[in-house]
């Protein structure tokens, strides 16, 4: 990183919505791109999510093969990329997260950084489709997807 956000200091102004995206997840459509935008113009940053289809139970405190306790899925969202964020707080952000060295380290990204200093993030809409290319199963599925619904979302 340079003086700003990536480097994005001298093409970048107030205002302006940057966007966050992995290289490995390739699938996203742009009613997403849209929603997210859209969701970032109106309250500062959107972030790409979706339900949580799945139920999540905690692991025991001394025995992490049981449980006796369990997240109601209505209260968890999945988030991934895309991120989109106003340009001058989310330098701002970035500048405070290195001097505090809070949410940068490990498996800290941009929305959990922002949560650690505090900022409020705002929901877009998600994507099933949206998956992570990183294991042969996510490939697969990838495979299949190309095979099913090219000419709906392939241009």
């Amino acid at each position: 990183m340079r003086n700003g956000v990536y480097g994005l200091e001298n093409d970048c102004k107030e205002g302006d919505i940057v966007i966050i995206h992995d290289g490995v997840r390739p699938l996203v459509d742009d009613t997403v791109l849209t929603d997210v935008i859209r969701t970032a113009q109106k309250y500062g940053n959107g972030v790409m999510s979706r339900p949580v289809n799945e139920q999540i139970f905690c692991v025991g405190d001394t025995d992490l093969s049981i449980t006796t306790e369990y997240i109601p899925k209505e209260k968890l969202r999945i988030v991934a990329t895309l991120q989109a964020y106003e340009y001058s707080n989310l330098k701002k952000c970035y500048q405070k997260a290195f001097e505090k060295e809070v949410g940068i380290y490990g498996s800290s990204y941009t929305n959990t950084m922002m949560v650690e200093l505090g900022e409020t993030l705002h929901f877009a809409a998600g994507s099933d489709q949206n998956i992570k290319l990183t294991t042969k199963e996510n490939l697969e599925i990838f495979k299949a997807f190309l095979k099913a619904d090219k000419d709906n979302w392939l241009k």
